[in-house]
């Protein structure tokens, strides 16, 4: 089963796994096949970006600790050398990764949805 819930998330659209899975049927990409890869890139990146924050947080708290202390308080040690320059360009990159996943997801959701809708309804009224 493919996993929509980042569709719905960042299109506003709700978008059948199974139905998506059952438009998969060839090696030849589609729509289809496009979704299922763009998502699974996202959700790699949003996986790896989850794993950072809380390395980035700790750093964070630690020169806020340096900050705050006292005459004869501890404080952990912090890096001369700065705390964020080894981790703040991989968070640069994901960011910047995630945002043009997200617009990729975005773009081919708004195709599998044109090719999904249903032609219009002639109304009697109209004739």
């Amino acid at each position: 089963m493919i996993d929509t819930w980042l569709i719905s998330k960042y299109c506003e659209v709700d978008v059948s796994g199974q139905v998506l899975r059952d438009a998969i049927r060839t090696e030849a990409p589609t729509v289809a096949s496009e979704l299922r890869d763009v998502l699974t890139r996202l959700t790699s990146t949003e996986e790896q970006l989850a794993r950072l924050l809380p390395v980035l947080e700790q750093d964070l708290r630690g020169v806020e600790q340096n900050l705050t202390a006292g005459p004869g308080d501890r404080a952990p040690l912090v890096e001369s050398v700065g705390v964020l320059q080894a981790r703040a360009p991989r968070l640069d990159a994901l960011v910047a990764r995630r945002a043009a996943q997200i617009e990729h997801l975005q773009s081919l959701t708004r195709v599998w949805v044109a090719q999904q809708a249903d032609p219009p309804a002639t109304s009697t009224a109209q004739q």
